[in-house]
């Protein structure tokens, strides 16, 4: 990891993250978490370290027609982040709640609640 990584804030963290997805980066968007990341809420059971966010974003990233908006986020402390986002699949939003855990740079947990 580089030192711009250890100094990006947990905001700057997570809208890299955003903006990877939205541009169905896969590559840049399994570099904004941690090798050991652990993503809830998307998937039946927990999703741990990269190799499994790469398999299963892979294919939801070469999706032309998904996409997200975040709406707004609050940041507490420096790490945690949490963001009211619109998933856009097809022109059909979904409303989610993600809290994001943010250390030296990297999505360490990813939580995920859809209304």
């Amino acid at each position: 990891m580089t030192d711009s990584i250890h100094s990006r804030s947990a905001e700057q963290t997570v809208q890299d993250q955003l903006d990877a997805f939205n541009a169905h980066d896969l590559d840049a968007f399994v570099a904004t978490y941690a090798p050991d990341a652990i993503i809830t809420g998307v998937a039946p059971e927990p999703i741990v370290g990269g190799a499994a966010i790469r398999a299963f974003y892979e294919p939801r990233l070469q999706n032309p027609e998904l996409s997200c908006v975040i709406e707004q986020t609050v940041l507490f402390g420096d790490r945690w982040v949490v963001a009211q986002e619109q998933v856009v699949n097809a022109g059909v939003a979904t409303e989610t709640i993600a809290t994001f855990d943010v250390v030296d740079g990297l999505i360490a947990r990813a939580s995920m609640l859809k209304a």
